[in-house]
């Protein structure tokens, strides 16, 4: 009896585990609370491992999503999901990395991100028709998310091949690398650069009430453009070292 009993349990958690093993993915999103602004479409495979054909956040079109779990990650009480992105994206947005969630919420590790810098400053409001070339690449080694930004947070953000083309001449600033932290719910940011068209080093954080500061200096190199540097003087006076002294604060 008591092995009849067993046999039936067995069969019975071996049915169970294969149904969940293979549930559709499709199915799981169609009961999943629905997020205003994402849709998703052209689901395959399984929640451990499928793919999306489209993403869109909002207007934007983020492309083709792949995940696979990482069984591995359960050992150290969380799920995890090695993702790749972006193909067929109109933004031409790529990356891949790790994602899941733990005890102690939403985390990221080894995640990388690449754009377009001119996909970047599409969106941004500029006083002055300016186009940049390059490709800014962000990568996420650790974080770990906590309203409204995040708990902790070591990564980078790179700009390389950069240049930046306006009425009144081009710079080339070089390879631009910020740092990036969390301080006590407070977004970090830190970068330097250095070329013979400008140098930078500059600081700037946003706090949780989204209240923001950036704390600076640039400098004009030997190939600063003779145009551009003429619109200088609204500044005023460079320091003693010829540097220009960047400090703005406000709410976004």
């Amino acid at each position: 009896m008591k092995y009849k009993f067993l046999l039936g349990t067995s069969f019975g958690v071996a049915l169970l585990g294969s149904a969940v093993a293979h549930i559709p993915a499709s199915w799981l999103w169609l009961q999943a609370p629905m997020v205003p602004g994402l849709s998703i479409s052209g689901i395959q495979g399984t929640p451990w491992e499928g793919r999306a054909s489209q993403v869109r956040w909002q207007q934007y079109q983020l492309g083709q999503v792949q995940w696979q779990f990482n069984a591995s990650a359960l050992f150290t009480g969380k799920v995890a999901f090695s993702v790749r992105f972006g193909q067929g994206s109109e933004m031409k947005l790529t990356g891949r990395g790790i994602v899941g969630y733990g005890t102690a919420g939403a985390f990221a590790e080894n995640l990388l991100v690449s754009l377009p810098a001119p996909e970047i400053i599409k969106y941004a409001r500029l006083p002055a028709p300016v186009t940049v070339d390059g490709t800014v690449e962000l990568t996420v080694r650790d974080f770990h998310h906590a309203m409204p930004f995040c708990q902790t947070l070591d990564a980078s953000v790179a700009w390389s091949a950069a240049n930046i083309t306006s009425p009144l001449g081009a710079i080339n600033p070089g390879p631009v690398i910020a740092d990036l932290t969390c301080d006590q719910g407070k977004l970090m940011a830190k970068a330097n650069q250095s070329s013979p068209d400008v140098s930078s080093d500059w600081q700037a954080s946003l706090a949780p009430n989204y209240s923001y500061t950036l704390l600076g200096w640039f400098k004009p190199g030997a190939e600063f453009p003779s145009q551009l540097g003429q619109q200088l003087k609204w500044l005023g006076d460079p320091d003693g070292k010829g540097r220009y002294n960047l400090n703005f604060n406000g709410r976004l």
